[in-house]
């Protein structure tokens, strides 16, 4: 019986096998690192990301709230004021931009006043008349 030079003992084989559960054991714990290194580099880069939208927001003037000083805002609550009719309550109050509607109800009728937020004047007086009968 003639041995070939490709045969390979029951040796050589378990050897080969070995070294190449090796090798893949190898790729898998390097990829494994690899996805492990990348996703922390992923958590860093998001916060760096938060901080940085904190600090761009904090020093923005337009999105900082400014105080108004003590004096101030009591005039100003003081100064508005809107006067409805006898007996009138207020139903519902909406804002839209720089306009404050006011829906109100008074024992001669409803109506609505539209006001300038900025300026607190009356814009506009509106009737609710019931039916549609013009007064």
């Amino acid at each position: 019986m003639a041995i070939l030079p490709n045969d390979t003992s029951p040796r050589d084989a378990a050897d080969s096998r070995a070294a190449g559960e090796a090798f893949a054991r190898n790729v898998k714990e390097r990829v494994l690192v690899f996805i492990v290194v990348f996703l922390g580099l992923l958590i860093l880069a998001g916060l760096a990301a938060v901080v940085l939208r904190i600090i761009y927001l904090s020093s923005t003037p337009g999105a900082q709230r400014t105080m108004p000083e003590a004096g101030q805002s009591a005039v100003a609550a003081t100064a508005d004021r809107l006067d409805l009719p006898a007996g009138g309550s207020v139903k519902s109050v909406s804002v839209n931009g720089d306009r404050l509607a006011v829906h109100y109800e008074a024992p001669g009728g409803a109506g609505i006043v539209i006001l300038d937020v900025a300026s607190g004047a009356v814009l506009r007086r509106v009737d609710v008349v019931p039916g549609g009968v013009p007064r």
